[in-house]
């Protein structure tokens, strides 16, 4: 940074696009461990990587097309955003721009939920926050204050754009909860198709566990034991922070 006069953004952005022409450094990296190592690639939270530059995208799939891994974006948000209106839709319209530029299977995440108390009372329910659903209440809040007020044709406008790509919802994390990070492992697990690594089952079968509810138990499968305790989960692979994992 200092060498090429670079702040924190574009020092990213330079790692990105050098880590892109040195692929095969990682690559090489990441060979020996695919036999029998679950991957997880933790990536700075700086937005505009994933929804405005290519180089993060171009380095995750070429290292799915050389190395055939099957990945899913995991997309972390921080869950104080629901009680301000204005940055809930911000993070909708993040969370869509990144699932649209990435183009992989992907799990929005709510994280921190069990602070989401500390900054105040929500205007509606949870479920109405995880479910996106019917955006117009809360252009109608934003409606009541009178910063974003003239900018309610806008927001309309917006809201439109996430409600007709109907993409975005979320999941919840608690990181002090196991029940919390297992329901977001299996759901992570299922969206990549490692749940169905090794099964010995028929098309039909597979197509009912795609459709129900995230239910599949690790231990029916020894030899696909991914943790050996949700807690080894909880201390090693869940950062409760605002990156894109």
């Amino acid at each position: 940074m200092m060498e090429h006069a670079l702040g924190p953004n574009g020092g990213l952005v330079y790692c990105m696009d050098y880590l892109e022409k040195n692929i095969d450094w990682l690559q090489s990296k990441l060979e020996p461990l695919l036999k029998d190592h679950y991957l997880l690639f933790d990536f700075p939270g700086q937005v505009e990587l994933f929804f405005l530059h290519s180089n993060a995208k171009n380095v995750i799939m070429r290292l799915i097309k050389k190395l055939n891994l099957r990945l899913t974006a995991v997309h972390l948000v921080d869950a104080h955003l629901c009680s301000d209106p204005g940055k809930y839709v911000s993070a909708l319209l993040l969370s869509l721009s990144t699932m649209l530029h990435l183009e992989l299977p992907h799990v929005n995440v709510l994280s921190k939920i069990d602070l989401i108390e500390n900054y105040g009372k929500l205007a509606f329910n949870l479920e109405y926050y995880t479910d996106v659903q019917d955006l117009s209440y809360l252009q109608h809040a934003l409606g009541q204050d009178p910063r974003s007020a003239k900018y309610r044709k806008l927001t309309k406008e917006l809201c439109d754009v996430i409600e007709d790509y109907s993409l975005v919802n979320f999941s919840t994390l608690d990181i002090q909860d196991k029940e919390s990070v297992a329901k977001l492992v299996k759901l992570i697990d299922k969206s990549n198709g490692y749940i169905f690594a090794g099964m010995d089952a028929s098309a039909v079968e597979f197509s009912k566990i795609a459709v129900r509810n995230v239910d599949w138990d690790y231990y029916r499968y020894p030899s696909f034991h991914l943790f050996q305790s949700l807690a080894e989960v909880q201390e090693k692979y869940i950062k409760d922070d605002d990156d894109v994992n």
